[in-house]
């Protein structure tokens, strides 16, 4: 960075200054920074596995305060070391060697006899199917929390000095954490989002949503989350707030993006039967647009002289969101359904496995073939592919752990009736099931704390307070909603 630019750290220029012309790190940088996640949930998983084998009619007694500061330890003292680039292998050790003392703890279920006898577990679960039915997959509910909470933490932590540059957003081409996590964001609400447009149960008939419904839905879904993209927009330039314009344009935010999806997505779903050819004919469509005509010289380059050429990086990146929502759609299609037998839960995480394995090929060929680099700022085809490929990974490697431990459980518990607290912890449970509101208060929070003091020329210990705090406030409202049973989004 030119060295000549502002140098008065409280100024808005430097803010601004500070956060332009990152190239972010490596790809395999940014992948071991996140498996701290998934290491966090096997060392949960298989504590509370464990708690619960040790005494299963014990297990429901133990009240919420014990495994609520747990999981504080389990999951946020990580996710601190991790994204602030301290003791990052050091803390990826303890996990390891502690959910590794607990996973031997764990009993192996009974062997049968007769090996080719029919699996108890499989006849409980096969017998409890409910066509139509979907219930909640833990693998998928923590997932979607970690990456809410990677999300929140990340938009404030990137404003201390304590967070390395690296890992805030690169400018146009590269990688980095918060560019896998926005794309994340997306992905996983993709996912869950794919719940809309499963058939649904009416007189005892399974009947698909019509267009014209999926539309009303999704227009007032839409309205909301538009209106707080102008509240947002309104209050930044109000209030002198740094803005990096760059990011998604002059007016465009974050807010607009999520919110027009609602209303594209019934549109994209109906060109094709096939959301993964619906996916893939407009992200390659895209990429030969801005490859090989002038819009990609215009996107990089063109003054901001009128709504469209200052928005631009929000308007046509558009495209490459909704290609990472539509994918999102397409995988939850397959795994949101109860699995109708035992056998074919199992083949589901054959069926993500491939799915990663496609994302990682087609990347490969974008990348290394073809040299198109990702570009979170115009969600690009490789970009898009990699946000897939990561996530169905992760989600993999999820169901893999879930698969092992639940393994361990009796034959009635196959499915479902599982104790309170032994599937998902208190904290990613009552996140995942309000995400937008834990979203909404996190940027709330992140601009007063931009308001009330410089967070550039705080110290360590005193940032490190500061996202404490943080962090316990943004997840406070969804603690409370979720006893008191609220679900907003």
């Amino acid at each position: 960075m030119d060295q000549t630019l502002p140098t008065d750290r409280t100024s808005r220029e430097y803010k601004e200054w500070r956060v332009s012309g990152l190239e972010g790190s490596s790809m395999t940088e940014v992948h071991v920074v996140l498996s701290t996640v998934m290491l966090s949930y096997w060392l949960w998983k298989c504590k509370t596995a464990a708690e619960y084998h040790r005494s299963p009619s014990s297990f429901d007694k133990r009240g919420w305060k014990t495994p609520l500061a747990t999981e504080c330890v389990v999951f946020f003292v990580p996710m601190f070391a991790a994204l602030t680039g301290r003791y990052l292998y050091p803390m990826m050790a303890i996990l390891v060697g502690i959910a590794v003392y607990y996973r031997r703890q764990i009993p192996d279920f009974p062997r049968r006899h007769d090996k080719w006898a029919p699996d108890p577990r499989a006849q409980v679960f096969d017998n409890s199917y409910v066509p139509g039915k979907i219930t909640g997959k833990p693998y998928l509910s923590i997932y979607r929390a970690e990456m809410m909470l990677l999300t929140c933490f990340c938009i404030l932590a990137v404003d201390f000095e304590v967070f390395p540059l690296k890992y805030a957003k690169v400018e146009t081409f590269g990688t980095s954490v918060m560019d896998l996590g926005v794309g994340s964001f997306v992905f996983s609400a993709g996912i869950v989002g794919a719940k809309a447009f499963l058939p649904r149960k009416v007189n005892d008939k399974l009947v698909l949503p019509t267009l014209s419904s999926q539309l009303k839905a999704g227009i007032w879904t839409a309205l909301p989350i538009l209106v707080l993209g102008i509240s947002r927009f309104l209050l930044t330039e109000s209030m002198d707030y740094q803005k990096h314009v760059s990011e998604y344009g002059t007016h465009w935010n974050f807010f607009f993006t999520l919110g027009f999806l609602p209303v594209f997505v019934p549109l994209g779903m109906s060109l094709f039967t096939d959301l993964r050819v619906t996916s893939l004919v407009l992200v390659v469509v895209y990429q030969i647009l801005y490859s090989l005509t002038p819009l990609g010289n215009w996107l990089e380059d063109a003054e901001r002289t009128d709504f469209i050429s200052a928005n631009r990086e929000g308007i046509f990146s558009f495209v490459g969101y909704l290609t990472m929502f539509l994918m999102g759609v397409s995988l939850g299609k397959e795994i949101l359904p109860d699995a109708p037998t035992f056998e074919a839960r199992r083949m589901r995480i054959v069926s993500v496995l491939g799915v990663w394995t496609t994302a990682f090929i087609s990347y490969t060929l974008a990348t290394f073939v073809f040299g198109i680099e990702p570009s979170r700022r115009f969600a690009n085809a490789p970009y898009c592919f990699w946000i897939a490929g990561f996530n169905s990974a992760m989600l993999w490697i999820f169901m893999l752990i879930e698969e092992d431990i639940d393994s361990k459980l009796p034959p009635s518990l196959s499915r479902s009736n599982r104790p309170s607290g032994y599937d998902v912890p208190i904290i990613l449970d009552a996140i995942n099931k309000n995400s937008l509101t834990t979203f909404l208060v996190a940027n709330v929070l992140t601009g007063l704390v931009n308001m009330l003091c410089e967070t550039l020329v705080r110290g360590v210990a005193e940032a490190y307070l500061i996202l404490a705090v943080y962090t316990g406030l943004f997840v406070l409202p969804a603690l409370i909603m979720f006893k008191q049973g609220i679900r907003v989004r």
